[in-house]
């Protein structure tokens, strides 16, 4: 047990080691006192942070969201069909490529309403896909994706066939993320798809020929939607139905990745110029936080992360209290005595709940 607590140095140079009669001799610990690793077994599972029931009731609130929001559009737009102007085709139809036209904010203006009871009703129903449905779709995007990442970081930690390439190319193992290029590289590629899936569909099923098709398609992912072509046919708006909702949020995707991407770099930047810059005075007084005139090691290393934005003062508070609230005997360190004493405390609280 003392392998892991005792520093990296030769058991017989510390035997050789004799102290002085007149040092006070430090109080070992026993061999046979229980470790602290082994305390952690002792805690219930109902202790730790479970966040995998969570994720689950967002997917299902924004699935359920995203469904209440359209089918709200779909019964509108048949009970008050004659409120609204446009090329018809099939109700239904005409009724959910509405809706979803609305919620991408495309804005073909091939069906507009004609009446002030539906003109206030469609500016309420823009303003909550705009503000409110369109966040629960955005989180349901990044939950696929996140899972997509446990996956391939799964099959890394797993050793399986293939995964030299992806701990190379596709994943960050320390950082436990897939690498910002391939998310953007990815992002891409299922951008152009999208874009070459809807050129394809509006030729086969508008009959615009290969330019108008690719025009039409390079607008609708990208939301501008002029309004000079759409769909008009029942099977190109079943079809837009759901690609559009894929199209618009992979586009948004994209641009949110290549956001991260600059962020990053930036990022990468500043900390090379603040790992570079010399120490002054002036850092100096700053990092001393005892005010004992000097730096340590650690005052140094926190100093260092908050030049970079990595950590911020309020994080360090929060730690400190925290710190402090473990340490209940004001030792200055947290003893196992005084976890132990946490961990009962939380199975007192838990027990009167």
């Amino acid at each position: 047990m003392e392998e892991h607590l005792l520093p990296s140095v030769s058991y017989n140079a510390v035997q050789s080691h004799t102290p002085p009669r007149n040092h006070r001799r430090l109080t070992r610990r026993s061999r046979s006192a229980p470790s602290l690793f082994t305390c952690t077994q002792s805690i219930p599972p109902c202790l730790a942070i479970d966040n995998s029931h969570r994720t689950p009731s967002f997917v299902r609130i924004a699935s359920i969201g995203a469904a209440l929001y359209i089918t709200l559009g779909v019964i509108v737009f048949i009970v008050k069909r004659d409120s609204f102007s446009g090329h018809r085709t099939c109700s239904l139809v005409d009724a959910l490529y509405f809706s979803v036209v609305t919620l991408c904010t495309i804005g073909y203006g091939d069906i507009v309403p004609r009446t002030p009871l539906t003109k206030l009703f469609v500016c309420a129903f823009v303003l909550v896909g705009f503000g409110f449905v369109d966040v629960l779709l955005d989180g349901l995007v990044r939950h696929v994706l996140d899972r997509q990442e446990a996956v391939l970081l799964s099959a890394v930690d797993g050793g399986e066939q293939g995964s030299v390439v992806l701990r190379t190319y596709v994943m960050d193992v320390e950082k436990r993320r897939m690498r910002i290029r391939m998310k953007v590289g990815c992002a891409l590629c299922v951008v152009v798809g999208c874009v070459a899936s809807g050129t394809v569909a509006a030729r086969v099923l508008e009959g615009l020929d290969w330019l108008e098709s690719f025009y039409l398609s390079v607008t609708s992912v990208t939301t501008v939607g002029y309004g000079d072509y759409s769909f008009t046919t029942v099977r190109g708006r079943a079809f837009a139905t759901a690609w559009l909702l894929v199209s618009t949020l992979a586009v948004a995707r994209a641009f949110l990745c290549l956001t991260e991407l600059r962020i990053e770099r930036r990022n990468r930047r500043i900390a090379e110029w603040v790992m570079k810059k010399k120490m002054t005075v002036g850092d100096l007084v700053a990092a001393d936080l005892d005010s004992d005139g000097s730096i340590s090691k650690s005052e140094y290393v926190i100093y260092k992360l908050k030049e970079m934005g990595k950590i911020a003062e309020k994080d360090i508070l929060q730690i400190c209290e925290q710190f402090d609230r473990l340490d209940a005997r004001n030792y200055k360190k947290i003893t196992l005595s005084e976890l132990m004493e946490s961990h009962h405390l939380s199975f007192a609280m838990m027990d009167e709940k």
